[in-house]
């Protein structure tokens, strides 16, 4: 008999949801599983436990978000364009190397068509990777007991999430009002694992459920997959098709830019240089509506996007947005099935798991 118990997420970051898009072949619930019986809170406090960790592993990634197909586009933006590659980010598959040694040392690699991704993290140094671009950005932590690793390259592109990033998305929100269902024991990546379900009581959320995959042994999660309503399919699902629990060798953590790079230095967070930079324009102010399921989260224009000088790279980009955004009042709106965003004409872009005209709602009453 399933177990249920009442939680709510407090806050949703759909944004990162979608950044995260990752699914590996379907993964059947296996009878022979049997392990020691436990609670869904007990499962999510076993989660909880494993920010320790060490381990290596293949992050296989897709996802389906019901958007239209661009593929006749991609890459006409160019080396680095941030729209090309958040729209193949969204609609490909791609395979990610993830490594992590505490709390203070990872690594994500993506290599695909000659390039590779990276975000590399070693005690307080940050650093993070685009082969294709050959841009490369360098953030010192003022505080080691920081655990979030920066999941955007220079340009703003996302970098793939890992299960364990996006469980602790989730992870971090849980409180009353969504239903947690202990579900049957599965075999991921040859690992056993206990599974749950988190299903939203938010009507006006686009997330039918949400499930977490954690190994039996360790608590890290295995994998995670976020279903739309009314959609068959994953929307979006974050798993391993191979893992090794053994500390990964401190060499993966090393990285020196590659001679001719572009290199950024990025200031620390709460720092004068950071907020100065803020103010300058560098970075979106972000605006925060509403709370659980359905957030909505908006980002101010920079300062400098309206007198930057427009390149071919940014009009095809243009372009291609154009592809996938109907115009409405006040700006452009695109609706997938997990997530909606809209574009105001005015610059500034808004984000939720809730359907086109409650996103545009809530943006007007604001």
């Amino acid at each position: 008999m399933k177990k249920q118990s009442r939680w709510i997420p407090a806050v949703v970051v759909p944004a990162a949801v979608v950044a995260a898009g990752i699914v590996v072949p379907s993964m059947a619930a296996n009878a022979e599983v049997v392990l020691p019986e436990k609670t869904p809170q007990q499962v999510l406090e076993l989660a909880a436990s494993s920010s320790g960790a060490s381990f290596s592993g293949t992050v296989e990634q897709t996802s389906d978000l019901g958007l239209p197909d661009v593929s006749s586009f991609q890459g006409q933006g160019g080396a680095g364009d941030a729209t090309s590659d958040a729209l193949e980010l969204l609609t490909g598959s791609h395979t990610a190397e993830v490594f992590v040694d505490g709390t203070d040392k990872q690594r994500v690699q993506v290599v695909e068509d000659l390039a590779e991704r990276d975000v590399v993290r070693d005690g307080d140094s940050v650093w993070t990777w685009d082969s294709e671009s050959k841009e490369a950005s360098h953030l010192t932590l003022p505080d080691t007991s920081v655990t979030e690793v920066p999941t955007a390259l220079p340009d703003g592109t996302a970098v793939p999430q890992t299960p364990a990033e996006l469980a602790s998305a989730l992870l971090s929100a849980v409180e009353p009002t969504t239903t947690v269902t202990a579900t049957d024991n599965v075999k991921v990546a040859g690992r056993t694992a206990y599974q749950v379900v988190l299903t939203p009581d938010d009507p006006a959320t686009l997330v039918g459920s949400a499930t977490l995959t954690v190994d039996s042994e360790t608590g890290v999660p295995l994998k995670v997959v976020v279903a739309a309503k009314g959609q068959a399919d994953p929307a979006v699902s974050v798993g391993f098709t191979s893992v090794d629990f053994s500390a990964p060798s401190s060499d993966v953590f090393d990285f020196t830019p590659p001679a001719g790079a572009a290199v950024t230095e990025v200031p620390a967070p709460g720092t004068d240089d950071a907020r100065a930079h803020h103010a300058d324009g560098q970075a979106p102010e972000k605006t925060v509506l509403g709370s659980g399921w359905s957030t909505i989260v908006g980002l101010a224009p920079s300062a400098t996007s309206e007198s930057a000088p427009t390149s071919a790279s940014s009009d095809d980009g243009s372009a291609l947005l154009d592809q996938v955004l109907t115009p409405v009042d006040g700006g452009k709106v695109l609706q997938t099935s997990l997530v909606s965003v809209f574009v105001g004409d005015d610059g500034r872009v808004w984000a939720g798991a809730v359907d086109a005209d409650a996103l545009q709602a809530a943006v007007a009453a604001q």
